[in-house]
């Protein structure tokens, strides 16, 4: 979207939260990069991304301020050069030392190096891909840039449904100018599209999953009341020289949590090994991710346990009479 240094038409439009101009986007696949250097920490002709943004953009994206200041009115072509770096670069780059000290420099040594001070902490974001790792990110403040780029973007955060607001954009900017041009994305349509695979291989998984501990819950049933049926004798003498129902249950749920048991520990080993393949086919799943472990042997404990219960509970109305006559 065309603009100039006034304020944008998009904060006319009702329901517009909050808004940022920017040169790069979140899952835009684009960034600039610079050759930076920091003397103090050794670092020289490090290529680093650099994003030029305007004020309210880490609000408008809900990108936490983690120390210092964001860009503001102060910050114009004559005042001293700042930026903002992500947690990435301050641990990268800074060594984990206080980043609002320190100053960097591009193009050191030539007549048009710039130095620029550190104003600002935010946390890490990812532009290019939802899948890459966090890498450390320059973010300058566009109202100190002198040259205007003919085409802008914007971020912007509402409540609307996505339709809504772009019939409102579109009609508020055609008043504005009707040669404004305008192209839009939904974020989150964005984040979803690529990860179509990943959500295509979760829910499969989690279809074969919930009939895995299906399978697992008649198999253990079977096991259980088979069990209960070849021991019916001992079971109704037990009861009959005065065992209570609740040791009888007690004896056999031991029996079915010592299967279960046996089954998890194999279980765990296996997953374990595998780990590395649901890593590369699932966003955001370690190869061993403990919380994933955990829950799924809890829900196959829980299914295990509902199963043995039904054929434990049979075993303790064995009567002891019909056992004895049997015999």
């Amino acid at each position: 979207m065309p603009t100039s240094r006034h304020r944008p038409v998009h904060r006319a439009v009702p329901g517009v939260d909050a808004a940022a101009e920017a040169i790069n986007v979140p899952l835009g696949n684009s960034f600039e990069d610079k050759f930076i250097d920091i003397p103090e920490k050794g670092v020289h002709r490090r290529e680093v991304n650099v994003n030029r943004v305007r004020d309210q953009f880490f609000r408008t994206l809900e990108v936490p301020l983690l120390a210092g200041r964001d860009f503001d009115k102060r910050d114009t072509l004559n005042s001293p050069r700042i930026a903002i770096v992500n947690e990435r670069f301050a641990h990268e780059l800074l060594g984990g030392s206080n980043p609002l000290e320190a100053t960097f420099y591009t193009a050191r040594g030539r007549a048009d190096e710039k130095v620029y001070q550190i104003v600002g902490l935010v946390g890490n974001t990812k532009y290019r891909d939802v899948r890459e790792q966090f890498q450390p990110i320059i973010f300058l403040a566009e109202s100190q840039d002198a040259e205007l780029d003919a085409d802008s973007t914007f971020v912007i955060r509402s409540g609307e449904s996505a339709a809504s607001l772009i019939a409102a954009l579109k009609e508020v900017a055609e008043k504005a100018s009707p040669e404004i041009v305008l192209n839009f994305g939904v974020l989150r349509t964005t984040v979803l599209r690529g990860l179509t695979r990943e959500r295509l291989v979760a829910t499969l998984s989690g279809f074969y999953a919930a009939l895995a501990a299906l399978l697992a819950m008649m198999g253990l049933y079977g096991i259980v009341s088979y069990m209960v049926i070849r021991r019916k004798n001992e079971i109704g003498i037990r009861i009959a020289i005065g065992a209570s129902k609740g040791s009888i249950l007690r004896m056999i749920l031991r029996e079915a949590l010592t299967l279960l048991g046996a089954g998890l520990v194999i279980g765990t080993i296996l997953a374990a090994a595998a780990g590395s393949v649901a890593s590369a086919m699932l966003f955001g799943v370690t190869p061993r991710d403990p919380m994933s472990l955990a829950l799924a042997i809890g829900g196959l404990a829980l299914a295990a346990v509902c199963a043995s219960l039904i054929p434990a509970a049979r075993a303790t109305g064995v009567q002891p009479v019909e056992v004895l006559r049997e015999e």
